[in-house]
Order: C-alpha cells, then structure tokens, then sequence
C-alpha cells in the first residue's frame, strides 16, 4: 500500500512538473506584441490535420462583453444536451480556463496531450525557417486539438486583440458571427477612432455567414453594417432601449435595402441575484428572460447570445432561458463576499458599465462604497480613474499594482485619484486616497475597513481580479472562480 501511495505521489509530482514546465514556457512567449500572419497559423494547423475544421463554429469578437456572450452561448448549447466547446481568454488563475469542453475544466493530462502535439508541430514549422507563433496563437493551436480529441460537435470561439488579423480568424468557416460592443481599446494596435477598431472587429465576417451584433455606438454599427452589406451578411442588430425608437443615425441604416433586423432589449425588474429583461423582435414580443447576477451590462450580452442561438440551431426558448440561468461568469460584477464585488471592467467602456451597476447596488446603502483598483499598462488609465473619480462618491478609493512586469505603479494611479488632479469636480472626489504596493495587504485592509451595509468593489483589470481571487483561495479557502 505504501509503495502503491508512493507510486502516485511520484506520479502527480511528475505531472505538476509537466504542467510547470509548460505552463513557464507558454507565459515566455511573446504576449500583446506583433502577431504572425493568419497565413502563418493556417500552416500550424495544417500541420495539426486541421482540427476542428469540420465543426459548427460561432466566432465572437467586440471591445467588452465578448467573453461574456461566449459563456451564455456555451452554457445554452449545454442546455441543449449538445456536445460543446469554449475558446476564451484571459484566464483568471489557471491557463486551462481558456479550453472549457462539456462543462468540465480541461485535466493536465489532457492539456499536455495537447500541448505535446502542438509543440511538435511548432518544431517542425520553425526548420521550415517559420516564426515561432505568439503566446495566444499557440494556445488557440492547442485549444483546436483539443477540441478535436474530445470530438465537440459545436465550438465557440472568442477573438483575443482585434478581430481581422486574429489567430482564430484563420478558421475560414464559422456559421455565425458576433460583435459586441465596440469601444476605445489598444489604440496603439487597432486604430484611434471608433471606426478604426470597428473595421478590426468586422474583419471576422464571412461571405454570407450571418452576423449579430451590438447596435448602440453608430460610428461603430455603421462600419459593421457597411462591410456586412459587401459580403451579403443578414444582420441582427441588438440594442437596449427604452422605447423601440432608433436615434437617427441608425434609422437610415435599417431602411436599406441590405438584410437588417433590429432586436430591443430593455430591464423589467432587478431582482436580488438576477435581472428580469424583455426582447422586442419579430420573433418575440412577451417572453420575459433572466439573467443571473446584478450587473446590467449583461443584458445587452445576453440578448446577443439569444439572437445568436435562434439563428444558429433554434433550441426551445425553454432550453435557452436554462442555459443563461447555468452561465455564471467569475469576475463579472461578481459578489464573492458578502457586500465584496470583483469586476473585470479594464478600459472606459467596461468602468461606465460597471459604474452603473454599482450605483445601482449601492443606492440604499448605509455608507459611501470603498473602491480597490489597479491596472495594466496598455489601457487608458487615465481615463479609466477619470470616470471613476467622477462616478460615485467613494468613501476610499486604494489603489495598487498588479505583481508583474504589466503592473502600474501605485503613486502614478493614485496621483490620478488626488484632490488635485485636472478637471475632477471637488464633490466627486473620494474622501480619501491610499496607496498600496502590495495587492495582497491592499486588499485585506480595505476588507477590514468595510462597514455593514457598505460595498466594497474591486476592478480595472481581468488579471488584477485574477490575482485577488488566488489571495481568497490562498488566505480564506473555497472557490471564488472555476
């Protein structure tokens, strides 16, 4: 028995240093830099056997919310007692989160079968003399294999940066597309403007292959409908509303003689841990949806899900309605404490949403809410604290980094938090602003601090959320993610 227990405890020591060893290698690789071409990647698949080529793909990109809609897209396909795979991205804690396959987190055993194969792949492209391929253009070849191996007869497929020159773009056949919404975001990369990064985004349509899409930036809709128009795409356009009236830069774009349908969602009732929300289509006039969770930004993102799945396979609204309640999403206005919410928002677009979701759970409050953020590099900070600042009024705002090379300096955030900083309003501004270099005391002391019926939130980036929740796990015990 002791050898038997000694045998296995050797085995899972070899397997952690296995997945160790990948995992180093896969985070050494370059990340948010130059990508290889499309053409490239197709040679990596090529090399694989084309996985995944026979498969029904539903391919999703957009500025926010784009992983979000993968999940409700996922879990209804789930509802459905279909065969179903996710691609999506960032991870919070552990890299097996972007492969998600019938429900179930990818094993080790299964990752480095997976890994194995493509880095021999990768070896054999690069005596061709090829490039080596980026960090997500290598963990979308491993996420093909394994959706091959598992023989997923659906896939759901999110975009990383951008959209046109995206790794997954390189699949030539999706039978569906989906754009979120659109936002100011890696400007350095995709554009400066809101069509700019648009036109990057609508680079994932396909001749003919329908597209669903956010409706609520016109700058944005306008360059989606344009390019679906050149390549004969119908286009659902989704957008929230109070009343079904179009602004009139829409108007005129759903009175062309291109295929455009509009689909208007809008809040029935805020119920304690969901959201109650009502389509108005073609389809639908009555059916009253449920969203878990309390924050408002997803309604719009299921609503994209539902239009997606009604063209896509046409499942009962039933299993549909199943399926987003089954789609909880960590680190989405998540409360993983009482009165502890984490949010991902990472660029202007996702802190205006989370602003209004927060206002929204604060309104009866006792106490002003407290305010943890930090952020990586490549987003608009300034920005970001700017809404912040000017959205709520804090009772703390702490600021702090993010522990890697990614990491904004704590005294460069909280200078954009200071009673001094340009054009803030002196009523808006938070009470007080402390600076933390360290995420982990940041964290507990601002827990500590926090009154009875006083919230407190944390948010600017995905990786920050990440690194929290592996400080619960670590100090407090449980789950708070997968």
């Amino acid at each position: 028995m002791l050898a038997l227990r000694s045998l296995a405890e050797r085995q899972t020591d070899q397997m952690n240093r296995e997945m160790s060893a990948a995992v180093d290698h896969l985070y050494g690789l370059p990340r948010f830099t130059k990508k290889n071409s499309l053409a490239h990647t197709r040679r990596l698949l090529e090399l694989l056997g084309d996985p995944c080529e026979k498969r029904r793909i539903i391919h999703v990109a957009g500025s926010n919310g784009k992983g979000s809609v993968c999940n409700f897209l996922y879990h209804m396909l789930l509802a459905g007692g279909v065969s179903a795979a996710m691609f999506s991205s960032p991870h919070l804690m552990d890299i097996r989160e972007r492969f998600s396959i019938n429900g179930e987190l990818v094993g080790e055993e299964e990752f480095l079968s997976a890994y194995d194969r493509v880095s021999e792949a990768v070896q054999t492209l690069t005596e061709w003399g090829e490039p080596y391929p980026t960090f997500f253009e290598f963990v979308y070849a491993i996420a093909m294999v394994l959706f091959e191996e598992a023989g997923a007869t659906y896939v759901i497929l999110e975009t990383g940066l951008g959209g046109r020159l995206d790794a997954t773009n390189s699949f030539s056949s999706p039978e569906l597309t989906v754009i979120t919404q659109i936002a100011l975001e890696h400007t350095e990369i995709l554009g400066e403007t809101i069509e700019e990064i648009a036109k990057e985004k609508a680079g994932i349509l396909k001749a003919g292959v329908p597209v669903v899409c956010a409706a609520d930036t016109p700058e944005a809709f306008r360059v989606i409908a344009a390019h679906a128009a050149e390549l004969g795409c119908p286009v659902t356009a989704v957008l929230q509303a109070e009343e079904e009236d179009l602004s009139p830069e829409l108007s005129p774009l759903l009175s062309d003689e291109h295929e455009i349908s509009e689909t208007f969602c809008r809040i029935s009732k805020i119920n304690e841990n969901s959201i109650d929300f009502s389509l108005s289509s073609d389809y639908d006039k009555k059916i009253i949806w449920r969203v878990p969770g309390r924050a408002l930004y997803q309604v719009e993102n299921a609503a994209l899900a539902i239009e997606a799945m009604r063209l896509f396979c046409r499942m009962p609204d039933e299993v549909l309605k199943a399926g987003l309640l089954e789609a909880k999403w960590p680190g989405r206005m998540q409360e993983v404490l009482p009165e502890i919410w984490f949010d991902g928002a990472h660029n202007p677009a996702g802190i205006t949403a989370f602003l209004e979701s927060a206002r929204e759970l604060t309104k009866e409050d006792a106490f002003p809410p407290l305010l943890l953020f930090s952020m990586v590099k490549e987003k608009d900070l300034a920005t970001s604290a700017k809404l912040l600042a000017a959205g709520m009024p804090w009772d703390t705002v702490a600021v702090t980094t993010i522990p890697e090379d990614r990491g904004v300096d704590p005294e460069t955030i909280a200078a954009l938090f200071s009673r001094d900083a340009d054009r803030m309003p002196e009523n808006t501004r938070a009470r007080n602003v402390e600076c933390f270099y360290d995420c982990r005391e940041a964290f507990f002391q601002m827990r500590d601090r926090k009154q009875k019926r006083q919230k407190l939130f944390c948010t600017g980036s995905l990786h920050f959320i990440g690194t929290l929740m592996e400080i619960l796990e670590e100090e407090i015990g449980g789950k708070y993610g997968f």
